[in-house]
């Protein structure tokens, strides 16, 4: 058994060409598109980050508006009681002005048809007292002592209405 170098040369140089070949046509290749979906995925990655970042803005950006949101809210509410108690309270002023307007407008009404009343008694009673007092004394007294005697009575029925 002996080496023969022209095979090994020959061999060297078969396998310097194979391994040439399968670099330049399988190895580079391969090597790129692993190259290219190392980026792909490291830019996803990124990307997701990034989404991940900007939710968390986002996130904090709505809490922000919805506390925000609650406060205006709260002020929108107190405001709208404050306003509240003022209309009920000017409601209530205007509608206890009216009542009081009413009744002395009733009390007026009253005291003038009261006032009315006593005067058609007062003339009733002037009238029947005199009646009276004519029947009776017709005959023992003058005119003068009659009209003294009504008027006396007309003074103590004006006292007693007072």
């Amino acid at each position: 058994m002996s080496i023969h170098w022209y095979q090994l040369l020959f061999q060297l140089i078969n396998f310097a060409i194979l391994m040439f070949v399968l670099k330049k046509f399988l190895y580079q290749p391969i090597i790129s598109l692993i190259n290219q979906r190392n980026k792909k995925i490291e830019d996803s990655i990124r990307a997701a980050e990034e989404t991940l970042k900007e939710k968390a803005k986002i996130e904090e950006i709505k809490k922000k508006a919805i506390e925000a949101a609650e406060k205006e809210a709260v002020k929108i509410i107190e405001n709208s009681r404050r306003e509240s108690d003022k209309i009920a309270k000017q409601i209530l002023e205007s509608a206890r002005a009216e009542a009081e307007t009413e009744v002395d407008k009733k009390l007026k009404l009253l005291s003038e048809k009261l006032a009315e009343e006593e005067a058609q008694i007062t003339s009733r009673i002037t009238d029947l007292v005199i009646a009276a007092t004519s029947r009776v004394l017709k005959d023992s007294l003058s005119l003068a002592q009659q009209k003294a005697i009504i008027n006396r009575e007309i003074k103590k029925i004006a006292k007693l209405k007072k």
